[in-house]
């Protein structure tokens, strides 16, 4: 097919699929520096794993919860225009599964969204959309999170903590569009075209056999 060559409508649908089908089986994986400053090992410590290389003993953070998946690693900093040895806790969303999609299209409908209101007044709705700031926090946790059983996020622990976790450590912007990937993952496009076919095939009149 040459580059000159317009794609139909299908074909652009086929592609935009199988991309979005790529998205769903990869999953996102992203970081977050935790506000802590970091400490080095103990004396001992270091002294025995730099005399004992074979035996090297295993230091760990007690500030940092043992179920968060951290490294210790070095990032620029603007502001000094330097590395900054930092604390990333890493965060992989896997595949939804459908409980979880479940959860997120309810958290989804809270949203009032108007684009007409907001091509009128831009700085007013922008405003106004800042309350869904928490609300974001939370998709954002259940997405990450990923368990089927949370049937009412709200109540749950483990996502009220991500949530306030995710309040103290993301920017506007990181969760703006951490939201948006999770929106794609839920692939409400593919589910329509799916309930579309449904109803067609359950509305097919079977023809008689002769």
């Amino acid at each position: 097919m040459s580059e000159n060559t317009e794609l139909t409508r299908e074909q652009q649908i086929e592609i935009e699929e199988k991309a979005i089908q790529a998205l769903l089986n990869m999953g996102v994986k992203f970081s977050v520096n935790l506000r802590i400053n970091p400490v080095k090992a103990p004396f001992y410590i270091r002294w025995w794993n730099k005399t004992f290389p074979n035996h090297v003993k295993v230091w760990r953070d007690r500030r940092i919860p043992k179920d968060w998946d951290v490294e210790l690693t070095d990032v620029p900093d603007a502001t000094t225009q330097r590395m900054e040895r930092v604390y990333r806790r890493h965060f992989h969303i896997k595949p939804l599964y459908l409980g979880t999609i479940d959860s997120l299209r309810r958290l989804y409908l809270q949203i009032e969204y108007n684009e007409q209101d907001i091509e009128a007044s831009p700085t007013k709705e922008s405003k106004r959309l800042f309350k869904y700031i928490p609300l974001m926090a939370e998709i954002a946790a259940v997405a990450a999170i990923n368990n089927p059983s949370v049937a009412e996020p709200s109540r749950s622990k483990e996502v009220k903590r991500l949530k306030a976790f995710f309040m103290e450590h993301l920017t506007v912007a990181m969760l703006k569009r951490l939201c948006d990937v999770i929106a794609q993952m839920m692939n409400p496009s593919g589910f329509i075209s799916s309930i579309g076919l449904i109803r067609e095939v359950g509305t097919t009149k079977a023809h008689p056999v002769e």
